[in-house]
């Protein structure tokens, strides 16, 4: 890679950022597609967000993508927003638009992709192990594709309702929060077609840990998704199949939306084929 005076610069915002895989990826499709661009990790405190979403401009980046804990709180710093990120209240990736900063959310449209490659289909009731900026996304788009029933179990009870009231504005599929419980857990889980955990529980290098102890209860069709990646196949999965369900991991979910990252960026239809085998090397 030659870096010049007119080489792009993208980059990662998130509080941690070592774990990504993100930069590895993007690195490697942007010098395989020929592109003068570099993508470099930021670990950036929440208390100096603002002052790094302001850089954006003054380093004239092309454009971040933006992950926990930052997707809700950088939006008051953007100029704009697409509909899909102002219907989740959630951003996971900036473009610098002649200075002017616009937030969209790819996150949702990544699982949705997810879920069609595995030939799942997108009915009854989704229950979702955290309430944050990606459960956010996850859950407008599954509304938008014809999801009957929608649980929020969080430890935070308020961000579950406040996630609630979101989507009440703009979608008419019922949903409810919760507290999380081992208890409330259970009585959720055996009535869902979907259990996606939203939390970075189990990522590494905290591999050992799962959002819930067990996955007894399930039903054997019920379909268990973790939106992590690094781990492959994390603890909560590892229940899952244990159990003989039918398991998602995050890989999938991850290549659709650095793709559409880069497609709003950069204008390029990256091979997601290639994105796929360059983080299976790296995760093998």
């Amino acid at each position: 890679m030659h870096i010049n005076a007119n080489t792009q610069y993208l980059g990662l915002f998130g509080d941690p950022v070592a774990h990504s895989l993100s930069p590895l990826l993007h690195n490697y499709i942007l010098q395989k597609m020929g592109c003068n661009c570099i993508y470099l990790p930021f670990a950036i405190p929440g208390e100096q967000l603002k002052g790094a979403v302001n850089a954006i401009r003054s380093l004239n980046f092309r454009g971040v993508n933006v992950t926990i804990p930052h997707k809700e709180a950088v939006i008051p710093y953007l100029d704009d927003i697409s509909p899909e990120a102002a219907a989740c209240g959630a951003v996971n990736v900036i473009c610098n638009e002649n200075g002017d900063l616009r937030g969209y959310n790819t996150d949702g449209t990544g699982f949705i992709a997810s879920l069609q490659e595995a030939e799942v289909s997108v009915q009854g009731r989704a229950l979702f192990i955290g309430a944050g900026g990606a459960a956010r996304s996850l859950a407008v788009s599954l509304a938008a594709k014809g999801i009957s029933e929608l649980d929020f179990i969080d430890i935070d009870l308020q961000r579950a309702q406040a996630l609630v009231s979101l989507l009440a504005l703009s979608s008419k599929v019922s949903t409810r929060a919760h507290l999380m419980s081992a208890e409330k857990f259970t009585e959720l889980a055996r009535l869902s077609s979907i259990i996606i955990n939203c939390t970075p529980v189990g990522m590494y290098p905290t591999i050992e840990q799962s959002p819930v102890a067990n996955l007894g209860i399930l039903q054997p069709e019920t379909v268990v998704c973790d939106i992590i990646y690094n781990p492959l196949n994390t603890s909560f999965l590892a229940m899952g199949q244990a159990r003989g369900l039918k398991t998602i991991n995050g890989l999938s979910m991850f290549v659709h939306q650095a793709a559409l990252s880069l497609e709003i960026w950069l204008g390029i239809k990256p091979p997601l084929q290639l994105m796929k085998e360059v983080l299976l090397r790296d995760l093998a």
